[in-house]
């Protein structure tokens, strides 16, 4: 019943001396891909299939185990800094805690490949004939002698090197469309052990030895360590198996298509992708392929086309009806018959088998029928063939046989490949910030925010920037607070932007931290006054002479295009920057002193606003020295009593302490130009939020152009949060955003907007359902790969979720 006589690396021969070389698919992400990538996809698999014009091939999709330990431990090699100790016990926290919900290991499916190696017809002369006896007569004393002794296999070195060379070739052609690894020994010793019912060994952590005996002409196998990965007790049921180990039983039965009753539409058809979202349980499938060339295939085609005129002339003589499935089936096989005869194509005989596995019966039943009822929505009839489980078992078995003919489907490669055989949902990395999991494969998400600048390959951005968008309460400031916390953790260095003053309490609600968190907080108070003025904020003096213009220009409404006052500020504001005493109560002074019409009406226009509320907060007489602090590993800025207007607000509109609000944010965004531009070492985060406010104005977005580019350059990341993707959509923007996180809207034109904003179809009516039915917490995230799924945002610990939560409290009660 074990097929599997001898395998060298990747190559498996079975015990008919056939030769299969496997592979394992490294998966492709195919989550929110338009109608057009999905085809793209098809026809890459379908001539993978296509280009064997002969042969065997044998597909497996493999629920394997991944250890959640093992990846925390590697995250923790991505931690640096002062926070290192407090980081280490945060994430030894955060595994012990992801254990325990969902165990030590998480399932992972991985797909592999066997193709049949053809052996290319040798020239008939005496030599070959001689070698040909000599292996003949080798291979029987070798039968004869494990027939009596069972104890060791032997393969010729000539051939092994034989079909090693011929692997090379397909390897080649293989790879030029999918990205495809060579299986080794522990690969095979892992899929036979998880096949006799071993789980809860980590695949990366399994380990395999198959001892070898190299003689100068042949290589010696000890048959004992081949079948070892087998060992286990099977008792045989008529439609389940018993395994039974020394610790542990479980229970497993088969499936195989029975048939297929109606068309499978491809893009909808992707069994094997819709399978791993749609079961809570592993599922093992495998699909035993023999070609059928052209020429045979027509040859049967034709013959089944004559004995259904045979039933229909036999049924005309008899004076009846024909049967509607004759007429249907006549129909068929005339148009398959053209389709070969004209497209050469092979046709494919396929054994689909599929592998349900349980811990005792009753959920072994619940399982099976979860299964049929999933394939039976598809059009596909499952049967458990009674008394064939241990045949239907070995199908799945490396360079096994068919079992049973009796079950077996004649398709062509469109069908194969309309199947989704590698498609998976893929999101972030494999270590570093676990944020939360897929919500359709419930896989772990780690992202590595500062990744992007390091040109890692299969990346489709080097933007560090990023972008959380969503309406009110959807979740996005929790998001990306909890991205900020972890950065700082593995090393970080972050400047928060609070307008609304909600992260004040942070240094009560993180101890843990809170030695390293500094809250600027400024308030009204007179002895803040001048302390955003752009002359004592900024280091660079010309830094300053920009910024200084900009806020004039924003708050008086003169344009740079105004030939007859632009140029007058202007040069007050190049004056006051070339004296020793720099402030923009001087920009005032100076304008006065210029003493012309035009120089008086700025002067008068200027000063109106500087003992308006808090705008002597911008304006010094040269005095102030800079009393904010970014040497902390976790900076907030806050402005008390600031009045942003509203997102529809348009500029005309905005009144006067909302035009001195927007203001005060451009100076502190500005600010953190001179944040980005320290250590290159460490990563750097300037997260702005509510930041549509001064996105929706010219210098604000010149300015986040600015602090973008400045980013990347320096290795620091600009976090926007705001609550249209419009804000952050602008081509000189959209380009420099690498992570993306959107979260529930409900207005249509906003969630194309957002599609757009994403690179997905933005008149797919399922990703705009997707969109808006998105609870609280989860959010659409688009990652440094350009792959996009929907994920829940999971903080782990309860400190976290009360810190980070910026709901009322009347509302956090009637949630409890």
């Amino acid at each position: 019943m074990f097929p599997i006589k001898y395998i060298d690396n990747n190559l498996v021969w079975n015990k008919d001396n056939e030769v299969f070389a496997y592979y394992e698919l490294i998966p492709y992400n195919y989550s929110f891909l338009s109608a057009e990538q999905k085809f793209i996809v098809h026809d890459s698999f379908r001539q993978l299939i296509a280009q064997s014009r002969e042969g065997k091939i044998h597909a497996l999709q493999i629920a394997t185990e991944s250890s959640i330990r093992s990846m925390q431990e590697q995250s923790k090699k991505l931690v640096t800094g002062k926070l290192k100790e407090v980081a280490y016990q945060k994430i030894d926290e955060q595994t012990e805690a992801l254990v325990s919900m969902i165990g030590d290991n998480q399932v992972d499916y991985r797909f592999f490949l066997g193709f049949k190696l053809m052996v290319t017809e040798e020239q008939l002369n005496l030599k070959n004939i001689k070698k040909s006896a000599w292996l003949t007569f080798k291979e029987f004393l070798h039968e004869v002698n494990h027939t009596l002794m069972n104890d060791f296999v032997s393969m010729p070195n000539d051939e092994i090197n034989r079909y090693m060379k011929m692997e090379k070739l397909l390897e080649n052609k293989i790879s030029r469309r999918f990205k495809v690894r060579r299986l080794e020994i522990h690969d095979f010793g892992y899929l036979m052990e998880h096949l006799y019912g071993r789980d809860g060994i980590a695949y990366e952590d399994y380990e395999y030895q198959l001892p070898k005996k190299k003689l100068r002409r042949e290589t010696q196998i000890k048959y004992y360590d081949l079948i070892r990965p087998t060992r286990c007790v099977i008792e045989e049921s008529q439609r389940y198996l018993r395994l039974e180990h020394e610790d542990k039983e479980s229970y497993v039965s088969y499936f195989t298509v029975n048939a297929i009753v109606g068309e499978l539409d491809f893009p909808s058809s992707e069994i094997f992708y819709f399978q791993q979202q749609q079961f809570t349980f592993p599922v093992d499938t495998s699909m035993n392929v023999e070609i059928v060339e052209n020429r045979k295939a027509l040859t049967t085609v034709r013959n089944k086309k004559k004995e259904l005129k045979d039933l229909d002339n036999h049924a005309y003589q008899a004076g009846s009806e024909t049967s509607s499935n004759v007429v249907d089936a006549l129909d068929s096989v005339d148009e398959l018959e053209t389709d070969l005869d004209q497209s050469k194509e092979s046709m494919y005989k396929l054994s689909y088998v599929i592998r349900v596995s349980a811990p005792d019966l009753d959920e072994l039943k619940r399982r099976c029928d979860e299964v049929k009822d999933f394939y039976d929505d598809l059009n596909v009839k499952l049967v458990r063939p009674a008394g064939d489980m241990l045949g239907l078992h070995s199908e799945f078995l490396p360079a096994s046989k068919r079992y049973i003919n009796d079950y077996v489907q004649y398709v062509k490669s469109d069908f194969l490949a309309g199947l989704g055989f590698g498609a998976t949902q893929q999101l972030g990395e494999t270590t570093g910030i676990y944020m939360g999991y897929s919500v359709d494969t419930g896989r772990n998400v780690y992202l590595q925010p500062s990744l992007a600048s390091q040109g890692v390959k299969g990346t489709v951005t080097n933007a560090l920037a990023s972008a959380f968008v969503g309406s009110l309460g959807g979740g996005k400031s929790f998001c990306n607070n909890l991205l900020v916390y972890y950065a700082v953790l593995f090393g970080g260095q972050a400047l928060l932007l609070d307008p609304k003053s909600e992260r004040g309490n942070w240094k009560e609600t993180l101890p843990e931290i809170a030695h390293e968190i500094n809250i600027v907080n400024l308030t009204s108070d007179k002895g803040n006054a001048g302390l955003l003025d752009p002359f004592v904020i900024m280091k660079n003096v010309k830094d300053a002479e920009s910024l200084a213009i900009d806020i004039l220009t924003f708050l008086t409404g003169i344009s740079s295009r105004d030939g007859e006052k632009f140029p007058v500020l202007r040069k007050a504001v190049r004056s006051v920057t070339q004296s020793d005493s720099r402030g923009l109560l001087h920009v005032i002074d100076e304008l006065r002193r210029e003493d012309t019409p035009v120089s008086r009406n700025i002067a008068d226009h200027i000063d109106s606003f500087t003992d308006y509320d808090f705008a002597h907060l911008l304006f010094s007489d040269g005095t102030v020295e800079n009393a904010i602090s970014l040497d902390n590993q976790l900076n907030i800025i806050q402005v008390a009593d600031l009045v942003l207007p509203d997102k529809d607000t348009t500029f005309e509109e905005y009144t006067t302490i909302e035009l001195l609000s927007v203001s005060m944010l451009i100076v502190i965004s500005t600010f953190a130009l001179d944040f980005i531009h320290s250590d290159r070492s460490i990563f750097k985060i300037v997260d702005l939020d509510e930041a549509w406010a001064f996105l929706n104005v010219a210098q604000g977005e010149t300015l986040s152009n600015k602090l973008v580019r400045a980013g990347r350059a320096m290795q620091a990341g600009v976090y926007f949060v705001t609550q249209s993707s419009g804000d952050v959509s602008k081509e000189s923007l959209k380009n420099n955003i690498g992570l993306k996180f959107a979260f529930r809207s409900t207005d249509i034109n906003e969630i194309k907007q957002t599609l757009e904003f994403f690179g997905i179809d933005k008149d797919d009516e399922n990703n705009q359902k997707r969109l808006r039915d998105l609870e609280n917490g989860q959010c659409l995230l688009q990652d440094l790969y350009g792959r996009v799924g929907v994920v829940q945002i999971h903080p782990v610990f309860e400190e976290l979720l009360h810190a980070f939560d910026t709901r009322p409290p009347v509302q956090r009660n009637e949630v409890e």
